[in-house]
């Protein structure tokens, strides 16, 4: 996989082993400034044991605050069970590339994510604030889950979303979310539900009684 990136120009160094002990946190902080990229593939213990997923590694290395690290996620796992594993970590991957694509696509999936870094957003990843229709959660499972619809995005078409950033941005339980409104920034341009992202998630105000007849 490295030659794709040395015939553009890059020079590379493959990691392979991990720190049993290290979060992802601190294996981004042992990398920072070591290198102009990062490409990496979600699933890691293969050959390690690892406590973190290519997808939270490669999302935190592009939103560091101080110093973003231009990452690209790499996964046989796009169309599979580990789909809500990436999903959770979807708004800091501008692109996941399949790994039976990575010669061809990857050395544009870092230009493109370096474009992204600097501002420019493309339009399937501009994020702008929708309503969110909670219909039902799935609060077990290596990913807990909500199904929802996404206004701006498909309004006849329910999609799953991370359960965990709605419980912590408002402070409910699973149980209590069935049949609630939310408000959140999404990228409603994006083609697949599986490229969508959530920011800023909040309660949908109570509308007052009687707004119907007003």
């Amino acid at each position: 996989m490295a030659d794709p990136l040395q015939d553009a120009g890059y020079r590379t160094t493959i990691v392979t082993d991990f720190d049993p002990r290290q979060d992802a946190d601190q294996f981004l902080a042992s990398v920072l400034g070591e290198y102009d990229a990062l490409v990496c593939d979600h699933i890691l213990s293969g050959r390690s044991a690892v406590r973190f997923t290519g997808a939270e590694l490669v999302s935190k290395a592009n939103l560091h605050r101080e110093h973003p690290l231009p990452a690209v996620l790499i996964s046989s796992h796009a169309n599979t069970d580990q789909t809500g594993a990436i999903h959770r970590w979807r708004e800091g991957i501008p692109k996941v590339v399949d790994k039976s694509d990575f010669s061809d696509v990857v050395v544009e999936a870092i230009d493109f994510t370096l474009a992204e870094l600097s501002g420019k957003f493309a339009r399937e990843r501009r994020a702008f604030a929708t309503p969110i229709e909670v219909l039902d959660v799935m609060p077990s499972g290596e990913v807990p889950q909500a199904r929802v619809i996404v206004v701006g995005w498909r309004i006849a078409t329910s999609v799953w979303m991370p359960l965990e950033p709605i419980l912590h941005a408002t402070g409910l339980k699973p149980d209590e979310l069935r049949g609630r409104w939310l408000e959140a920034d999404v990228n409603c341009h994006a083609k697949n539900a599986a490229d969508l992202y959530y920011q800023n998630i909040s309660l949908a105000p109570e509308l007052p009684d009687g707004w119907l007849e007003a």
